[in-house]
């Protein structure tokens, strides 16, 4: 594989203090960043990454102890730990004192707790990275843990808990963990609540945290990675100047000498009933270690065999069957004391009947691999692919690249830290068969996740989840019959692949222009298609990126036609898996997503066979060949994706449910089941349509229940959807314009032709009366609570989405610092610009286990009139300050092709045709003013003429509740009339609640129904800015 090696020798001089221990590594040749790693003397390990190019400084520091470090009578106590260092230091006390700094500088800060890591990381503008440092070093070097911040952060935990308590992924976790043996650490409860981070008699939980800290916290278990503008010798001497005071303690790592299961443990099946409608079937395998093998990668090279989705395949053998719709393998715990490798099926209903059956063929398809599949040619295919990847990645956030590196630190040696999650080289055929042999039916635990189970006696409940699950031990006629059932002749090994790019060329050797001069230009724009095109060989990389987007009046004017829009994508994509998957394993891949507008399709990957993939995806949009089973599948998948909805978190469901409130055309997804099911199977069938508007005034339902969707409805309706299109394309990235051009001839022969051109609007922002308060409630279905207070704007320019994209940064730090910090009202707290289709809006979100959503409203009323004395308060340094930082933010260098494409269909969807709105937006707020601001946070924040709407999830544990200072649905403060769907009230909320009228939402199809919207401009316009609305 072509490398280069940095062998930077004048580091040795320039920074002669450092202990260094390796100063190569092997880099792709296209990376232009500079690289040295380093050990301080503490023992402290140093990766410096210069890269003068980038507009955002970053850092990760990596600790090598995390949930295994707890001890056994305090689970989650890593986890607490990671939460305290962000709450004061000696030299930096303030609890706010580093999401302030952070904010203020247009950067971000976050902090994960693993099973062998804690990894904290930030990024920052890049002119402020030395300050950073000296503020990040202080967490490793002098914490407070500050006592009233003890008591209020471990509430702040507890609400974390409380809100994964109903998530499945946590759930299916904590039911493995009573299968694993009970000496593992990986059998633990690992998030932490009041009970478990209690105070107890003599020893206070801040006792343990110190004490924690003091023994694993220790410059050798760290691993630091810095990435800034500067070179190399200053970067590394910051490391130096800031993290030598780290002290090393001479720790020594948790170890984990337990096996993961007992030895007569497996097999053994679990049945679980998640919270969610999923249907899944997953094989786990203990294995051994794993790290130590990463050149060769065995369980990778098994996965990549067991997981295809190929002609021949296990997967494609399944959904011929109509068993199962997804299908993943790979390793899902991977550490020094062990490993798992996981199978995971997702299932249908039919599917389900077909548990034993389908675990069968699992292990025939092993067999096979056994059998048949480890070869030479296939590893060298693999091989070429990593290689082919490593040298032409493409770069992603720097926060991301330090967190991921630091990480990594401590798993590779120093000349492989870039490439050691990639590099396939050393083929050895005993080891991917001794892998082999531990995947089998006597080591295997099997997770069946079933939504019909019926619980009864012999079900038991996991501790702290209360997840319900029956353990089922397998019989050795079955074992003995997975052993030794011959392999199916539909299960193939793949063919060679014949999407590995062999161009790999550039398509120009200029350098890169000016950023600001270079845009997507029209190359093809006659009536119904219009192709942009850009050649950006800027990242000097073979990739390119394709859009299109077919545009139909049809896709969601009617919750049935949104419906068979969905249908229409799902059914394409899986027609398209056996053909695609080979090119997604080649990094090509493609997508197929719905809209408010239609459909679109986007190509992404090395460019040399875009144009092969292209034909086929059109010809299946062209001429799909739907299938009675397949449909069958389609339709029990859609339907169970809307149920779904009503399960997520309820910060989730509060967000979703604002968005059915405001956007047009846009159904929730009960008017969207409601036209995909019949409601009654027993009652003839109705007008469909007349069903769905009964949905959403029940008092008024009279007809019959509707006909299920059908299959030649479906068929009729992608006919009508083909005939009228308006088809929108781009073409950008390391491609020739003889290229783009044959790319736009196959959409115009496949697509074009046919189709009678058409206008379609983009979506629409329903406007909210301003002096108007809007209040929608609904039950979550979980037991927390949560609340999104949305405070619109009132026109589209840009003057008005700077303005609230700046109220954003500088409420954003405070509100968290406050109702989270300070108030323990729950662990999700946020306040950020929520702009809906360049409308600009503040949104105010929180899920709390406690606090009822009134409370939560008054909360943040209360707030938002405090806060006004900081603003009231503020220096014209301070406000230049977020100003500097939110234009930069704003202009913040595009790291990558995916992300500046992505930013032009952005502004061809938009009709931005100069592809300026960065720029324009960048300007405006320079242009804003202190006084300015305090006008716009007057009225559009506190007044009573704002535009406000407040949607209140309500959780189980206060169901039957009325918010306070809120009118309820059956009567409030004032006296209620039921009109469109509103119950109104004269009556004003609380001083705390804000003033103003309160409009209670009964209905959200009613709601908007014959509401204002927000004019579109016209291509390449503005509406007039204003500051004030009279």
């Amino acid at each position: 594989m072509p490398v280069h090696r940095i062998v930077s020798l004048f580091l040795l001089l320039a920074l002669s203090p450092l202990a260094w221990c390796e100063t190569a590594i092997i880099t792709s040749p296209h990376d232009t960043r500079q690289y040295a790693a380093f050990q301080l003397p503490n023992r402290l390990k140093v990766l410096v990454i210069s890269d003068p190019q980038t507009d955002k400084a970053a850092c990760a520091l990596d600790v090598f102890a995390g949930h295994n470090a707890d001890p056994e009578d305090r689970p989650g106590l890593a986890h607490f730990l990671e939460h305290m260092l962000f709450l004061g230091t000696g030299k930096y006390p303030e609890p706010d004192a580093w999401r302030s700094f952070i904010t203020k500088h247009a950067g971000e800060q976050n902090a994960y707790t693993g099973f062998e890591h804690t990894n904290y990381f930030f990024d920052v503008d890049k002119d402020h990275l030395r300050q950073a440092l000296d503020r990040f070093g202080q967490f490793f070097i002098a914490p407070i843990f500050a006592e009233s911040y003890v008591d209020r952060e471990r509430s702040v935990v507890d609400a974390e808990f409380h809100a994964k308590r109903k998530d499945d992924a946590w759930r299916r976790m904590a039911i493995t963990r009573q299968v694993i043996d009970g000496a593992h650490p990986l059998s633990r409860f690992s998030v932490g609540n009041l009970t478990t981070l209690s105070d107890r008699e003599g020893r206070d939980v801040r006792q343990d945290l110190i004490a924690l800290y003091r023994r694993y916290y220790s410059a050798n278990l760290m691993a630091l990675v810095i990435l800034g503008k500067e070179p190399v010798p200053v970067l590394g001497q910051w490391a130096r100047e800031v993290f030598s005071a780290v002290p090393d303690r001479q720790a020594e790592p948790p170890r984990v000498t337990q096996p993961l299961f007992a030895p007569d443990r497996l097999p053994v099946r679990l049945i679980t009933r998640p919270i969610e409608n999923r249907r899944r079937l997953r094989l786990t395998f203990p294995v051994p270690p794993l790290l130590a093998h990463y050149k060769t990668k065995p369980l990778y090279y098994i996965s990549h065999l067991l997981g295809h989705e190929g002609e021949g395949s296990l997967l494609s053998l399944l959904k011929a069957r109509g068993w199962a719709e997804a299908l993943s393998a790979g390793a899902t715990y991977n550490h020094r004391d062990g490993a798992l490798f996981a199978v995971s099926l997702t299932l249908t209903r039919k599917g389900m009947e077909k548990i034993d059956t389908i675990t069968g063929l699992v292990f025939q398809t092993l067999a096979l691999i056994e059998t048949r599949g480890v070869r030479p040619w296939l590893f060298r295919e693999l091989a070429r692919l990593s290689d082919i990847d490593f040298l032409f990645q493409e770069r992603i956030p720097s926060i991301d690249y330090v967190s991921i590196l630091a990480n990594l630190r401590h798993d590779y040696p120093t000349s492989d830290i870039l490439r050691g999650s990639l590099v396939l080289e050393d083929y050895d055929e005993a080891l991917i068969r001794k892998y082999l042999a531990a995947l089998t039916p006597d080591n295997v635990l099997i997770t069946v996740t079933d939504p019909d189970a019926e619980i009864g006696p012999s079900w038991s409940e996991t501790p702290w989840f209360r997840a319900p699950y029956r353990v089922e031990n397998l019989q050795p006629a079955l074992l003995g019959e997975w052993r030794r059932a011959p392999i199916s002749g539909q299960l193939a090994i793949p063919a060679p692949n014949p999407f590995i790019p062999e161009d790999l060329a550039l398509a120009s050797d200029a350098p890169p222009q000016n950023r600001s001069q270079d845009k997507p230009t029209r190359i093809v724009d006659v009536p119904g298609l219009t192709l942009w095109f850009h050649q950006d060989t800027s990242y000097r990389l073979p990739r390119a990126n394709l859009y299109l987007a077919l545009r139909s009046p049809i896709a969601r004017d009617t919750p049935v036609h949104a419906v068979l829009t969905d249908l229409f994508v799902a059914l394409v994509g899986d027609q398209l898996t056996e053909f695609t998957y080979p090119a997604s394993l080649a990094g090509l891949d493609y997508d197929i997503y719905s809209h408010l507008r239609g459909i679109s399709v986007r190509i992404q990957g090395y460019h040399d066979k875009q144009p092969r993939l292209l034909a086929r995806i059109l010809d299946t949009l062209k001429r799909p060949a739907f299938d009675q089973e397949r449909f069958r599948i389609a339709k029990e998948e859609l339907a169970r994706k809307l149920r779904n909805k009503r399960k997520q978190p309820p910060y989730r469901q509060s967000v979703r449910e604002m968005h059915d409130l405001l956007l047009e055309p846009r159904w929730t997804p009960e008017e969207r089941l409601a036209a995909l099911e019949p409601c009654a199977m027993d009652k003839p069938p109705g007008n469909r349509q007349q069903h769905v508007d009964e949905l959403t005034e029940p008092h008024r339902r009279t007809s019959p229940c509707p006909a299920p969707v059908t299959l030649s409805e479906l068929r009729r309706f992608v006919a009508e959807f083909l005939q009228r299109l308006s088809l929108v394309a781009l073409s950008h990235g390391n491609v020739r314009e003889s290229d783009a051009l044959a790319m736009g001839e196959l959409i115009q022969e496949r697509l074009h032709r046919d189709a009678q051109p058409v206008d379609v609007p983009r979506g629409r922002v329903v406007k909210l009366t301003r002096g108007v308060s809007y209040l929608r409630q609904f039950a979550s279905g979980h037991p927390d609570n949560a609340i999104a207070v949305y405070l619109q704007g009132s026109d589209r320019g840009f003057r008005q989405r700077a303005q609230l994209a700046l109220l954003g940064q500088l409420i954003e730090s405070a509100f968290f610092n406050r109702l989270r910090t300070e108030q323990r009202l729950g662990y999700l707290v946020s306040a950020a610009a929520y702009p809906l289709l360049e409308v600009p809006a503040l949104l105010f979100l929180i899920q709390s286990p406690h606090a009822d959503p009134a409370t939560l409203g008054t909360r943040i009323e209360r707030f938002l009139a405090d806060h006004s004395k900081v603003l009231a308060a503020m220096t014209q340094t301070e406000f230049a300050s977020h100003k500097a930082a939110l234009a930069a933010r704003i202009l913040q260098q595009e790291e990558s092709l995916d992300v500046r494409s992505n930013r032009y269909w952005r502004e061809i969807d938009r009709g931005r045709q100069g592809f300026d709105s960065r720029e324009r937006k960048a300007e405006a707020v320079r242009a804003i003013t202190l006084a300015e601001i305090k006008d716009v946070y007057r009225d559009r924040i506190l007044g009573g003429e704002r535009r406000r709407l407040a949607v209140h999830a309500q959780g189980d544990r206060q169901k039957g509740s009325s918010p306070q200072g809120h009118p309820d649905r059956e009567g409030g403060r004032g006296r209620h009339a039921q009109a469109g769907g509103i119950a109104r009230s004269s009556a004003e909320s609380s001083a705390a609640s804000g003033s103003g009228k309160w409009e209670i939402i009964q209905a959200p199809g009613v709601f908007k129904r014959g509401r204002d919207t927000f004019a579109q401009p016209k291509i390449g316009t503005e509406p007039r800015n204003t500051t004030k609305e009279r």
